[in-house]
C-alpha cells in the first residue's frame, strides 16, 4: 500500500504552482523514498485533473517530444491554435475568425489579414503552421507542424505549445534522474528556465540528492535546492503479503510510474489470483487480469478509452457476436487473454483459432498474451499494445489521402 499522503506537502506543492504562475521557473524536488514521492506526486496530479509523462534520458528534443505527444492527445491543439489567434486580435469581428471547414487558401488569405501579437510571435507562428497545414490535424495526434517546431528548436517550441494552452492544463513533466547522471537534471532546468509555466518534477532520495549537490555550483544546484520538497517520515511497512513476494519488483516499477492505489491494489489482486490459481480458480484469476489490465490501460494517456472490456463484436457472415477481453473498435484490435487451460484443452484451443480467424475476417488484429504474464511481463505486453496502436494509426492515416478542393 501506498504511503498516505501529507497535506502540508501537497500545499507546498501548490506554492511551487503559483510560482510558475508569475514565472518563476521552478523544478519540485521531491526529496524522500521514491515511492512516497510518487504517492504524493500522483495525489497532487490528480487533485489539479493532470497527468504525468515520465521522461528518460538528457535530450531536449526526446523530453519535449513526448511531454507533447501526451498534450497532444489530451488537448485539440488545433482549436488552441485557433482560440489563440482569435483571442489575440485587440478588435474585430471575432465570429469570422472561423478556419474549420475552409480552403488551405481561405485559411491563409484569413490569417494574412490579421495583426500578429506584438508579444509571442514564436506561438503566432506556431499557430500559423498549424492551421496552414493541408489537413487540420485530429486530436490524438501530434501534428507535424509541432515536430518540426521541437526538431528545430525544443526550448522554444515547449514554451510556444505551454502559451498556446490555458495555464494549468497542460501535463506534468518528471525527469527520470539517477545519481550518476548529472546531464538529465542539466536539461531539465534548462526547460525550466525556456517556458517557466512548465511543471515539471523529480524525485530523489537523499543520497542521490547529496551526490548531485557535490558537484561543481551551478545553476541546477541552485534551483535543486530552491526546489527541495522534504517528505515526511513514513509509517513503519507492514510486512509483505506471501503472494506479493515474487512480485515486489514489479510493484515497484508501477509505483514508480505514479500510478494510483486502486490501480496498484488491482495488480495485488491479479497477483494474489495468480499465484493461488488452480485449474478449478483458473477462469477468476484470469477475470482479475484482464480487469486489472483494462484499468492500467484506462490510466494511461496512450490508451485512454481505447479499450472495451470484454465486449461484444459482430464478425457477419451470419456468426454470432463474439466476446473479445480487451477490444479497441476504432483501431480493430482484439486482444486476449488465455490461462494454461487454453492449451491443454484441445476443444478450446480449435475454437480460440477460429475466434481468432472469424476477427481477422472482420478486419481485426488479433494478440494474445497468458494470462499470468500480465503480472511479471506487463512491460513488454504494453510495449506490444503501443506498437500495434501506432501501427494501425499509420495505417489509417495513410488510407485517409486528404484532398484539398478544386
Amino acid at each position: 500500500m501506498l504511503p498516505p499522503v501529507h497535506t502540508a506537502l501537497l500545499d507546498a506543492m501548490d506554492r511551487h504552482a503559483r510560482r510558475r504562475a508569475e514565472g518563476i521557473a521552478t523544478l519540485s524536488t521531491l526529496v524522500g523514498p521514491p515511492e512516497q514521492g510518487l504517492a504524493s506526486l500522483t495525489e497532487w496530479t490528480h487533485r489539479r485533473g493532470l497527468s504525468v509523462v515520465l521522461a528518460s534520458g538528457d535530450d531536449a528534443r526526446g523530453m519535449v517530444s513526448a511531454w507533447a505527444t501526451a498534450l497532444a492527445r489530451e488537448r485539440d491543439l488545433t482549436s488552441d491554435a485557433e482560440a489563440f489567434v482569435v483571442l489575440s486580435q485587440a478588435s474585430g469581428p471575432r465570429r469570422e475568425l472561423l478556419f474549420r471547414g475552409k480552403t488551405l487558401h481561405e485559411r491563409r488569405v484569413l490569417l494574412d489579414g490579421l495583426t500578429p501579437p506584438r508579444s509571442e510571435s514564436a506561438t503566432w507562428e506556431l499557430c500559423r503552421c498549424l492551421l496552414e497545414s493541408p489537413a487540420l490535424p485530429t486530436q490524438g495526434d501530434l501534428p507535424p507542424a509541432v515536430r518540426g517546431a521541437i526538431h528545430q528548436n525544443p526550448h522554444s517550441a515547449l514554451q510556444s505549445l505551454l502559451a498556446l494552452v490555458p495555464y494549468g492544463s497542460a501535463p506534468v513533466l518528471r525527469i527520470r534522474a539517477d545519481p550518476s547522471d548529472f546531464r538529465a537534471l542539466r536539461t531539465a532546468v534548462s526547460l525550466c528556465a525556456a517556458a517557466p509555466a512548465l511543471a515539471l518534477v523529480c524525485v530523489l532520495t537523499p543520497e542521490s540528492l547529496a551526490e548531485h549537490l557535490r558537484r561543481r555550483e551551478s545553476r541546477v544546484q541552485a534551483m535543486l535546492r530552491e526546489g527541495r520538497l522534504d517528505l515526511p517520515e513514513p509509517p513503519p511497512a507492514p510486512p509483505a503479503p506471501a503472494h506479493l513476494k515474487e512480485v515486489t519488483p514489479a510493484l515497484a516499477r508501477l509505483q514508480e510510474e505514479g500510478l494510483p492505489e486502486p490501480v496498484l491494489a488491482r495488480y495485488a489482486e491479479a497477483a494474489q489470483a495468480i499465484t493461488r490459481a488452480r485449474r478449478e480458480v483458473e477462469d477468476r484469476a484470469r477475470s482479475e487480469q484482464e480487469r486489472f489490465l483494462f484499468d492500467l490501460l484506462e490510466h494511461l494517456p496512450s490508451t485512454r478509452g481505447l479499450f472495451d472490456l470484454n465486449a461484444r463484436v459482430d464478425v457477419g457472415h451470419g456468426n454470432r457476436p463474439l466476446e473479445v477481453d480487451l477490444l479497441c473498435r476504432e483501431l480493430k484490435l482484439a486482444v486476449e487473454l488465455d490461462g494454461h487451460f487454453h492449451f491443454r484443452d484441445d476443444e478450446r484451443f480449435r475454437r480460440d483459432r477460429r475466434k481468432d480467424l472469424a476477427l481477422q475476417r472482420a478486419g481485426y488484429w488479433v494478440v494474445r498474451f497468458l494470462a499470468d504474464d500480465v503480472v511479471p511481463r506487463l512491460e513488454d505486453i504494453l510495449e506490444t499494445l503501443d506498437t500495434m496502436i501506432a501501427a494501425r494509426r499509420q495505417e489509417s492515416s495513410e488510407q485517409e489521402t486528404p484532398h484539398e478542393p478544386r
